[in-house]
């Protein structure tokens, strides 16, 4: 149970205290607003699919921006829910990975996709705007197969949910020891097919597959790859049930780690890839598909060239391949080479010019040759005359710029046939108020920077931006729409656009005196901070957790808490957990936020988040007294009542009162006990949990209890216990 449930009534404290080592400051996680994922990543056509939205940095009431055919979404995120996960494993907690990196832990919000039964297959998408700032453009994959939700725990084969074939499998890798188990029964003879949507839809998760037979075989199958994501096929031996087991590589989970996958009978189809003779003599201009089939696979292809003419060669990876293109000589010698991994798009290519008349030749490998190859590591080679043209392309397909400020577009420029010349930019969509400069790509420039500028004045609001260069090239205009990378593919509405949000001023800074404190293990503990109000305003604001850090948390959390109108002073509430890994956790650094909503001077209802940009600092101290159960474990069944021993292991810091309850099971699941009250000085209880003839008692249930008291005027103390419950006949 989150310890926000521990508070009914939000209460600002008002004590002080004396800070007694100052820090140094340390980098604040990024501040812009992000989303992590959706889940689940796609529906049937003909459905309505409730999804949850993983954002970060994004404040209630945010927009929900939807591109797709055929697709309905309400024009606000909803409500914000908790899903149940399967829980990670406790370890000793780390720092982020590299500077200026984040520890995630999303909030996800509540949302309904109407999917109409003629809506196009293929891909729809989303991003969430506020007043704060706009995410990335996001896939949402629409089918025609049955859909099936993976529900929690399904983490082992006794577990595994069962599925009938063909049907789209959409789950969460949600835990460090989460993996999902599914069973389902094929024929001898049939062809399984698992394709997975993960890295081709955004998620962090890499997926790892195990396929067992029903009495525990690990199984053989054939693993194809399609961009970055496993396909598995396996064809049935005998008759009966199977169990896939999905994982991922490096055992990390998170909601965000999410994925989608086809599981069916259905043939597999693959582009046919006609392959050349080896050492074939090209005529150009010449396009030419290619494989490598083996891991010592390379190919061969010779072409004629006359004394300086210009040569364009461009290879593009087709799946998972990583090409590498040398010409040479007619005796072997390298004159020129490229490889795909010293472009941005993956794509290799190079022009080259003759040094005389004569046969050269063109050897292809991949990147990983002796090492790996297979059908799916193909290609599509290109070999011509260059002629003089340009293309240019953006690494981001969403942009937010400040009221009063600037951002900037990474644009890259690549030119070909000696074309050196410079283009003239413009922007289709900019609203009135922003602007852009420089207004051209000078002469032989192949990068810049360009700056998208808003007055003061600026109106906030999300538009679609699209981007075009002009040049002359051989006397002649030329135009070229900007290349922007998008994750995955996107519906043509919005192909090769960037979506700007137009983000309002702040309206308030959260902030706070980063100095070391001193806080009981196993208390909630009042950390002063400060709100700078700006421009005027006065209304509430809501403060929480921020969902970016850059230490584990290991358990601690933000008491939310309701900032009246006008407060600039008041005090965080920071969970201590008496849990803390305090042989290499004895401190907390954790970063909160807040938000608040208002009206702009357009009438626009606008929701605004602030991340302090410094942290609540505290060592913690060993806890005041511990909640232990006295049973080893109960006897229970539905229909009955049993009785659980508790005792406070008290130490001379803390003899106070306290309230002890049954949070876990939940009320509603059949469980309920009367709140027991232990007086100053006394250390035993019995609470009576009684448990409806109508609860699930699954075979690993357990009873959690809470105990909380105060340690000072402005100092909770919370312990809990869990006692075991073997189920009767």
């Amino acid at each position: 149970m989150p310890i926000n449930r521990v508070f009914s009534v939000v209460a600002l404290l008002a004590t002080a205290f004396l800070p007694t080592q100052q820090v140094s400051a340390q980098a604040v996680p990024s501040k812009e607003p992000s989303s992590t994922h959706i889940f689940p990543a796609g529906g049937r056509r003909g459905t309505v699919v409730p999804v949850r939205i993983g954002t970060e940095a994004m404040p209630p009431n945010a927009n929900l921006r939807f591109w797709g055919d055929g697709v309905r979404a309400a024009e606000l995120l909803g409500d914000r829910v908790r899903a149940r996960y399967e829980p990670s494993t406790r370890r000793p907690p780390r720092d982020a990975d590299g500077a200026g990196a984040n520890m995630s832990y999303p909030t996800e919000w509540a949302s309904e996709f109407a999917i109409a039964a003629d809506a196009p297959l293929g891909v729809a998408a989303w991003r969430a705007t506020c007043g704060w700032g706009g995410t990335r453009v996001r896939p949402f994959l629409i089918g025609d197969l049955p859909e099936h939700i993976e529900s929690e725990s399904n983490s082992t084969p006794d577990r595994a949910e069962r599925v009938t074939l063909p049907v789209t499998i959409n789950g969460q890798i949600a835990g460090e020891r989460d993996i999902d188990c599914f069973v389902f029964s094929a024929s001898a003879g049939q062809t399984v097919i698992a394709d997975m949507f993960a890295a081709r839809i955004g998620s962090l998760l890499e997926p790892v597959f195990e396929l067992y037979s029903a009495d525990g075989r690990r199984l053989p199958a054939e693993t194809h790859r399609v961009t970055d994501d496993n396909v598995l096929t396996f064809r049935v031996p005998a008759a009966g049930d199977y169990v896939l087991q999905i994982a991922n590589v490096s055992f990390r989970g998170g909601p965000e780690f999410v994925y989608r996958m086809t599981l069916s009978n259905l043939p597999r189809v693959d582009t046919p890839v006609e392959n050349l003779p080896h050492n074939a003599l090209l005529t150009l201009p010449a396009s030419i598909p290619g494989q490598f089939l083996t891991a010592s696979d390379e190919d061969l292809f010779r072409f004629a060239a006359k004394k300086d003419e210009l040569i364009a060669i461009e290879c593009r990876p087709v799946s998972v391949a990583m090409p590498m293109v040398t010409i040479e000589d007619a005796t072997g010698r390298p004159l020129a080479k490229a490889s795909s991994v010293e472009s941005v798009d993956r794509e290799c290519s190079l022009e080259w010019r003759a040094p005389a008349d004569g046969e050269y030749r063109l050897r292809l490998r991949d990147l990983q040759y002796g090492t790996r190859g297979g059908p799916e590591f193909a290609y599509r080679l290109s070999v011509h005359q260059a002629q003089p043209d340009f293309k240019f392309s953006i690494a981001a397909d969403y942009v937010n710029v400040t009221q009063g400020s600037r951002s900037e577009l990474d644009l890259t420029v690549k030119r070909f046939g000696g074309f050196t010349g410079p283009i003239e930019l413009a922007i289709a969509g900019l609203p009135d108020g922003v602007s852009f400069e420089p207004p051209r790509i000078a002469e032989n420039q192949t990068s810049l920077k360009l700056v998208l500028k808003a007055i003061d004045d600026t109106r906030p609001a999300d538009t679609t931006l699209r981007i075009s260069g002009k040049a002359m090239i051989a006397n002649q205009p030329a135009e070229r729409i900007a290349n922007v990378y998008s994750l995955g593919d996107v519906p043509a509405a919005i192909a090769n656009a960037v979506q700007l949000t137009v983000q309002h001023k702040p309206i308030f800074k959260l902030t706070c005196n980063e100095a070391y404190q001193y806080g009981h293990r196993g208390t909630v503990y009042p950390y002063a901070m400060q709100i700078e109000r700006l421009d005027g305003f006065d209304g509430e604001i809501h403060l929480q957790l921020c969902e970016r850090q850059v230490q584990d948390l290991d358990g601690i959390e933000v008491v939310e808490t309701l900032i009246p109108p006008g407060v600039t002073e008041f005090k965080n509430r920071v969970y201590l957990p008496e849990t803390m890994h305090a042989s290499v956790q004895h401190h907390c650094r954790p970063y909160s936020q807040a938000w608040a909503t208002f009206t702009d001077k357009w009438g626009q209802r606008q929701s605004m988040l602030s991340i302090c940009d410094k942290r609540n600092m505290i060592r913690t101290m060993p806890t005041v007294v511990k909640l232990k159960s006295l049973n080893d474990h109960v006897a229970a069944r539905p229909g009955t009542t049993v009785r659980c021993q508790l005792e406070l292991d008290r130490t001379p810091n803390f003899n106070g009162a306290m309230e002890l309850e049954l949070i876990e099971p939940a009320a509603r699941t059949g469980f309920t006990a009367e709140r027991v009250r232990i007086e100053p000085g006394q250390t035993r209880a019995e609470v009576s949990v009684h448990i409806a003839d109508s609860a699930s008692c699954p075979p690993d249930l357990s009873l959690r209890f809470r105990a909380v008291g105060q340690l000072r005027e402005d100092v909770i103390v919370i312990s809990e216990a869990v006692v075991p419950v073997r189920i009767e006949p």
